[in-house]
């Protein structure tokens, strides 16, 4: 192979793996964050003064040495693939004994993009050093460019669905080290090099570690995760308890499995307000799966003919299917559980209407969130529901999602945390609750929910242990500061009344 070609594979590849890095670097931050925008931001900071840290010290290598070769960059990166192993050890050892921190891994973040940064200078030092053309610049240039454009693609999207992130990391590393022996020259010292790929192979094959030290003071002290879930779209981590199971979404409380009004550890008795409510509900659309709780709630109300479900993370089903309590659900044949964007879906199909919206809305201040919570998106809800539906949805206290709600829906009330919009005003009734519920029924074995009048009584009693508050009565908390609508282009509640780093 001609020393042009080979220096456009190393230039290709010093663009990649340094990208593909950094996606992981952002994973890790980000999942350790609880997905605050702020965390892209935060990374993409540190990437680039680690980068540019490492350009300047390879320029000064290039100016030092001006007859590098091929086999020099080899040993760099080497030395990157050692340096990012040595630094994934060291991650997993500080968590093991501390909880994690973001301003260790930023650090860290600036030693790997340093490392890898000196080589860029050095490839077009090495690659131009017999042509000093514009075309010879331009193409390693390109080479560069078009490896850093690939990563996200392969790395994202694809590799990240069939590995976990301590896997791809650590696939990541053995790249490196195979470019490592691409650039040696000398067969001997090629095969050396060569020796040190079985330590990524074998870290390969360990257990998950990484996600479980950063998922240990998570949800209670030294508590560890009993499973963790990842693919592309995230990562889902259950923790089980004497009396519930809990169920994080990239180290935010998610839920708990639990239908049992009774029990009521996940407020629960928000779902059956929604059946009280809305007996004769036929079309239902539920946006954002989760543990399947609520949705199975909905699913006892005996005048659904169909209810469709829109969840992103297919990892949701799979973990729906490990429990009984929700996984008749899935066996409901008036159920549809869509894969898609739930704003993405409702755009598309913007011509079917529904009696119920329920959304299972994340915490405010998390990333992209004003998807849910804007008045754009809001605004799509209403067109959807028919002339009496009724919209439920969680504001995780964010006081100006009430606000927002109100901008679009002429009758809006507080159950909770709870947003409900309508068209028309709404009242909870404790008899008519009760004979409500006494409807309830399971789908699949037809039998009662509530087997008597008593019991159907006692769960009235929960639900209107807390009462439907009008718009007007209800009591925000300004916080010395006027409340606000979000909006698509605002996105008040991720940044600027958001949770931050």
């Amino acid at each position: 192979m001609t020393n042009n070609k080979i220096i456009y594979i190393i230039s290709f590849f010093s663009g990649f793996l340094s990208l593909a890095q950094e996606i992981i670097w952002m994973r890790l931050i980000s999942f350790v964050g609880m997905s605050v925008p702020q965390t892209f931001s935060y990374t993409l900071a540190l990437f680039l003064i680690g980068i540019a840290i490492g350009a300047q010290i390879g320029k000064k290598i290039c100016k030092t040495n001006q007859n590098l070769k091929v086999n020099f960059l080899g040993r760099i990166f080497f030395v990157a693939a050692l340096t990012d192993i040595l630094l994934i050890l060291f991650v997993y050892a500080y968590s093991y004994f501390y909880s994690p921190s973001i301003l260790l891994l930023g650090l860290c973040v600036i030693i790997c993009a340093a490392v890898r940064g000196i080589i860029f200078p050095m490839v077009h030092h090495v690659g131009t050093a017999t042509s000093k053309t514009g075309a010879q610049i331009s193409n390693v240039y390109f080479c560069n460019v078009f490896g850093s454009a690939l990563a996200p693609l392969l790395i994202s999207f694809i590799a990240l669905d069939y590995l976990s992130t301590q896997q791809v990391y650590l696939f990541i590393c053995l790249i490196t080290l195979l470019i490592t022996c691409l650039c040696i020259e000398n067969k001997k010292t090629q095969l050396i090099y060569a020796v040190f790929t079985i330590i990524p192979i074998f870290l390969m094959t360990l257990p998950e570690k990484i996600f479980h030290e950063f998922s240990k003071n998570s949800y209670q002290e030294k508590t560890y995760p009993s499973l963790v879930l990842e693919n592309k779209h995230g990562i889902i981590q259950v923790y089980n308890t004497k009396e519930d199971q809990v169920v994080f979404g990239a180290n935010v409380y998610d839920g708990k499995l639990n239908t049992n009004i009774f029990h009521n550890s996940n407020g629960i008795d928000r779902a059956y307000l929604l059946t009280a409510l809305k007996p004769q509900a036929e079309h239902v659309l539920v946006i954002g799966l989760s543990t399947g709780s609520w949705a199975k709630v909905l699913s006892l109300m005996p005048s659904i003919k169909k209810m469709t479900i829109i969840e992103i993370n297919p990892n949701y089903i799979a973990l729906i299917k490990m429990h009984p309590e929700v996984r008749g659900l899935l066996d409901d044949p008036r159920v549809e559980v869509v894969i898609d964007d739930g704003r993405k879906w409702l755009k598309r199909n913007n011509t079917q209407k529904f009696d119920i919206i329920l959304m299972n809305t994340t915490w405010h201040w998390r990333a992209y969130v004003s998807n849910l919570l804007s008045q754009n998106f809001i605004q799509i809800i209403h067109d959807r529901l028919n002339k009496t539906g009724l919209v439920f949805y969680n504001t995780t206290q964010s006081m100006n999602a009430y606000v927002t709600a109100h901008q679009v829906f002429p009758y809006m009330y507080q159950y909770k945390f709870f947003a409900l919009g309508a068209n028309q005003p709404q009242q909870v009734n404790l008899t008519e609750i009760k004979n409500n519920l006494c409807l309830l029924k399971n789908p699949l074995t037809k039998s009662a929910v509530f087997p008597n009048e008593v019991q159907c009584q006692k769960a009235a009693e929960v639900i209107t242990e807390n009462i439907l508050i009008p718009y007007e009565d209800i009591k925000f908390n300004q916080k010395n500061r006027d409340l606000e609508v979000i909006t698509d282009d605002n996105m008040i509640t991720e940044f600027k009344y958001g949770k931050g780093l």
